[in-house]
């Protein structure tokens, strides 16, 4: 099966209106393959649900259904127009981009940034 095939496989597979992000190391394993292991095709991993993703982030589902509603997740999608569903691809961006993040400033460097603006006039110690 040429990779174009598997590809058009995996777009027929997307509920109407989905779209998929495919992950650098997804896409060379799925061009590094080839026509001989087709028959030991692995079948792709299911998206995730809310409640799987709040266990693994340690968060509420009710916490996930907000982030998906908010946009957090792109490539999330309603089954049935009722229950989430988030896509691996979508999960590995999402933490790519928590750990892209710089680390989170220091609550006294707050305090000083705010104080200073709150009175202009007054030196900081």
């Amino acid at each position: 099966m040429s990779l174009a095939e598997r590809l058009r496989e995996l777009a027929e597979r997307l509920p109407s209106g989905g779209s998929l992000t495919l992950t650098r190391d997804g896409l060379l394993t799925l061009a590094a393959s080839d026509g001989d292991q087709a028959d030991q095709a692995v079948a792709p991993q299911a998206d995730f649900t809310v409640a799987e993703l709040a266990a693994r982030f340690h968060r509420s589902a009710s916490t996930v259904r907000d982030w998906c509603e908010h946009g957090r997740f792109e490539g999330a999608y309603k089954l049935n127009g009722r229950d989430w569903r988030i896509p691996q691809a979508t999960v590995d961006t999402f933490l790519g981009e928590q750990r892209s993040k710089g680390p989170v400033a220091a609550l006294g460097a707050w305090r000083a940034v705010r104080r200073s603006a709150e009175y202009p006039n007054r030196r900081l110690r």
